[in-house]
């Protein structure tokens, strides 16, 4: 068939975004309340911090170059490394989330009150002084009114900064639109990408515009003062509404409303553990009176773990290959025999963890190339590969590059030596092998990718890898708490065989249904709804 115009490329884009949009219009609303909490709190609470000090400094010239110098330098600082250093210490959610805004927004404030308090003249103070005000009204008379334009820009790019930055949110669960902007990575979605990446825009753009015109009004020099506008002041006044509003909301909502615990079931960051999350998810909402959050997204198998551990998520899906080989910090021979049940053990008694029935299926990793290569170079396993692999450049997400069953110990097994190595974050794997940029890729024995873009997976001849059968992993509490979980669940467990998870994992990689959808379709076509 003739391949589609750019022209038809752009329209099916537009279609598929409004079609997303529209199943998706409540779980957006919801998400722009979010954002708007963790972004407005930041700014509010950084306001409180950086404009007492940055008049305090005005004063303390010793106390401004430290400041100063130490504000300027943090500005340098990687916010989604920053995030990662605080989880271990403050956990998963709105905690770390809003620390880390709160350290980005402070310093423009700073700055423009600093700069602010420094432009102020001369004169205006001298008559302050002549006038006998005291200190606190000096400043709150005088110097504060002549300083809030200068202010009020700082607030303004900070603002516009932090609404950016507050995607970073969706990495440990705290919401807000990064959560479709990292689905929609994962999931390959240029759709959902957009669904997150326009609102963010036109929020930042409106809060800009506000304090924009509020500070023009506020200049004092000129000869005649303008009045905002009525246009001007509707839009300012609806978005300091808006904000007070949506905020007010999902605070109430999420930390005064609840009436009940709700069970949070997480996921990493890729598309089979967005389905398990969801499957899991869907069955507890609909057979029990359970209130369901979701927590999905959150990174790598250490992240979630120790999440589960301090009761931030109460399940998840898990691998058993994974939690012998990364929690555990096993070292697995092929003699090995029935890892499942020795990590369902040592999850019970180390870490109060229930392992539930597996799913069905095991998911193991290797690594594939593209069939034309496999062809060419008679290339079916990767002990074929080792004479090879000089010539090849592999990709590999960050993971893969550090764990114990990923590519240190893969490599001396096979004798392997690329001639390069690229990190790239798991989402993008198949894009980058599919524009013939690297060669080589980490691939699992279930991905719903693998026939779209004519891989082959190369075979483990040497049984590296253990068994990665994917199971529940619950929180013995809850287990207590709610013995319903298990038994809505038990139907699911020793259901999804290898093809129908990859059969699942194809609908949402390559047909584009979400994982929510197709959730929802197998549930109902086995007759567990």
């Amino acid at each position: 068939p003739c391949s589609k115009s750019p022209w038809n490329l752009k329209g099916d884009l537009f279609i598929n975004f409004l079609n997303l949009l529209d199943e998706n219009i409540y779980t957006l609303q919801q998400k722009i309340f979010e954002h708007i909490f963790l972004s407005g709190s930041a700014i509010f609470f950084a306001s409180l911090l950086a404009i007492p000090l940055g008049i305090t400094i005005t004063r303390l010239p010793f106390l401004r170059k430290i400041l100063l110098s130490v504000g300027s330098v943090s500005q340098t600082i990687p916010s989604l490394a920053f995030l990662a250093f605080l989880v271990p210490f403050m956990g998963l959610g709105t905690i770390p989330t809003l620390t880390v805004l709160i350290f980005y927004a402070f310093y423009p404030i700073l700055r423009s009150t600093y700069a602010g308090f420094q432009n102020i003249p001369p004169d205006c103070q001298e008559a302050a002084d002549s006038l006998g005000f005291s200190s606190f009204q000096k400043i709150w008379f005088v110097e504060l009114p002549l300083a809030a334009p200068v202010l009020i820009s700082g607030v303004r790019i900070a603002t516009a900064s932090i609404i950016g930055i507050t995607t970073i949110a969706a990495f440990v669960g705290a919401g807000g639109l990064g959560d479709f902007i990292t689905q929609g990575l994962a999931l390959n979605s240029t759709p959902l990408i957009l669904l997150g990446s326009i609102p963010t825009a036109f929020l930042a753009l409106g809060f800009d515009y506000g304090l924009s015109r509020f500070e023009k009004h506020l200049h004092h020099r000129k000869e005649k003062r303008k009045s905002l506008g009525w246009i001007s002041f509707f839009l300012l006044g609806s978005s300091i509404c808006y904000f007070f509003v949506a905020g007010g909301y999902f605070f109430l909502r999420e930390y005064v409303f609840t009436p009940l615990k709700p069970i949070t079931i997480a996921s990493k960051n890729f598309t089979e553990q967005y389905i398990l999350a969801e499957l899991m998810a869907q069955l507890i909402e609909a057979k029990t009176d359970l209130k369901v959050t979701r927590k999905l997204n959150l990174g790598a198998s250490d992240i979630v773990h120790k999440a589960l551990i301090k009761g931030e998520v109460d399940l998840y899906p898990e691998y058993s290959g994974t939690a012998y080989l990364t929690i555990l910090k096993e070292s697995w021979s092929p003699q090995e025999t029935n890892i499942f049940e020795k990590v369902r053990q040592v999850y019970k008694e180390k870490y109060n963890l229930i392992w539930l029935d597996p799913f069905g299926f095991s998911n193991s990793q290797s690594l594939a190339i593209k069939k034309e290569l496999a062809k060419e170079y008679k290339v079916t396993s990767l002990t074929d590969l080792e004479n090879l692999s000089p010539q090849l450049k592999i990709a590999a997400p960050p993971e893969f590059l550090k764990r114990a069953d990923g590519f240190p110990n893969l490599s001396k097994a096979y004798g392997l030596k690329f001639k390069s190595i690229v990190q790239i974050d798991i989402s993008l794997l198949y894009t980058v092998i599919r524009q013939s940029k690297i060669d080589v890729i980490v691939a699992f024995t279930t991905d719903g990718k693998i026939p779209k873009y004519n891989l082959v997976i190369l075979k483990d001849n040497k049984n590296f890898y253990p068994p990665y059968h994917a199971a529940p992993v619950i929180r013995k509490e809850i287990c207590d708490a709610y013995p319903e979980i298990q038994v809505v669940l038990s139907p699911l467990l020793g259901l999804i065989d290898d093809k129908k998870m990859r059969d699942l994992n194809y609908e949402v990689d390559v047909k584009g249904v979400s994982p929510q959808k197709a959730a929802h379709t197998f549930l109902l076509k086995h007759h567990l709804l």
